[in-house]
């Protein structure tokens, strides 16, 4: 009908919102045609685990919590997982660096190293330091923000 506007259809659920759907039945529950899993987090303020290195490969960004952790051909990075427009935890999708990370909430698009590509969101994700143990493990300290090129050798 002229002059009537359709409000456009809900986003499709994220895989970490289907895979919380699946673990409890109350996450079954819609409102508003917004799946009620969506999260908000804090970026880090401390140190936080990040897997290990063992579990990467080059060009894999992957999503743990409220922390991003990426590897190219430069080494190990971190970066907050926490839209900078409202908190939500955001989405690795394709858990590739190129694919980036989404919000489920409003649709803000990150690319792989945290740079706003959509908004509302405004501003890029914080990077951090990121160490490698001896034992492969990985550690994000949300204490020590560094620059965005900020990258850990691989051992």
């Amino acid at each position: 009908m002229k002059g009537k506007s359709e409000s456009p259809a809900p986003a499709a659920p994220s895989r970490r919102c289907v895979l919380q759907v699946v673990g409890t039945s109350a996450g079954l529950l819609m409102l508003g045609g917004v799946p009620a899993c969506q999260q908000k987090g804090s970026p880090p303020s401390g140190p936080v685990s990040a897997g290990t290195l063992s579990s990467l490969t080059v060009g894999e960004l992957l999503v743990m919590g409220n922390v991003a952790v990426g590897l190219d051909s430069q080494g190990v990075y971190g970066m907050s997982a926490v839209c900078t427009h409202a908190g939500c935890l955001l989405d690795d999708g394709a858990e590739t660096i190129a694919a980036g990370l989404d919000c489920p909430c409003h649709g803000s698009q990150f690319d792989g190293n945290g740079a706003v590509t959509r908004g509302p969101a405004a501003d890029p994700l914080q990077h951090y330091l990121v160490t490698i143990a001896s034992d492969g493990s990985l550690t994000v300290d949300g204490s020590q923000p560094v620059d965005p090129s900020a990258r850990t050798p691989l051992p």
